[in-house]
């Protein structure tokens, strides 16, 4: 049974996160801190704090929602023998997580080179794109194989230039053109 408290505190945290994504999204992760965080909410920090003891640890919360269904996307691929099917569903789920990311948690700038500063963040989305970089061109991808992976890796460009289109549209869009980067290398 789920009490008015426990609710309360539920929507708080959501709050936490909804308001550090948008936060990340315009100023970047450097230039957002928790006492940004807070004041926008209009709370104080320690109402932050509460939920998240560190600018760290609300990042990696954030990063799970699309790490997370990345690294089980990388697992049933691994399974499949065939480049050219690894290489579709590799797309096809690709652009799904991020398209359902950006829709439905709003935008993570995946670029912004302060994540890279953060360790776990950046070992963590570093292992993911060494995976999958591997799975689509094996153990020794050339330059313009690697290139043409880390080009596409990056999206988010695509998602906000393309925001008119609906779900299934902008997924189809970035499914093809993952396809279309990948195919011409």
């Amino acid at each position: 049974m789920t009490t008015k408290r426990t609710l309360q505190a539920q929507q708080t945290r959501q709050a936490v996160l909804d308001t550090a994504r948008r936060l990340f999204a315009e100023r970047g992760y450097d230039a957002t801190s928790l006492q940004e965080i807070a004041d926008a909410m209009g709370v104080r920090k320690a109402n932050v704090y509460y939920y998240f003891k560190t600018k760290s640890a609300l990042l990696a919360e954030l990063l799970g929602s699309l790490t997370a269904p990345l690294a089980d996307l990388l697992d049933s691929v691994a399974e499949l023998p065939d480049p050219a099917e690894r290489a579709r569903w590799l797309a096809a789920g690709y652009a799904a997580v991020v398209v359902n990311a950006y829709r439905g948690l709003g935008p993570l700038n995946l670029g912004d080179p302060g994540l890279q500063r953060e360790p776990e963040a950046a070992r963590l989305l570093n292992m993911l794109g060494e995976r999958a970089l591997a799975l689509l061109f094996g153990d020794a991808p050339t330059v313009d194989q690697r290139a043409a992976f880390w080009l596409i890796l990056d999206v988010g460009p695509v998602l906000r230039r393309l925001g008119e289109l609906s779900d299934a549209e902008l997924t189809e869009a970035v499914e093809r053109l993952c396809l279309r980067v990948i195919r011409s290398v």
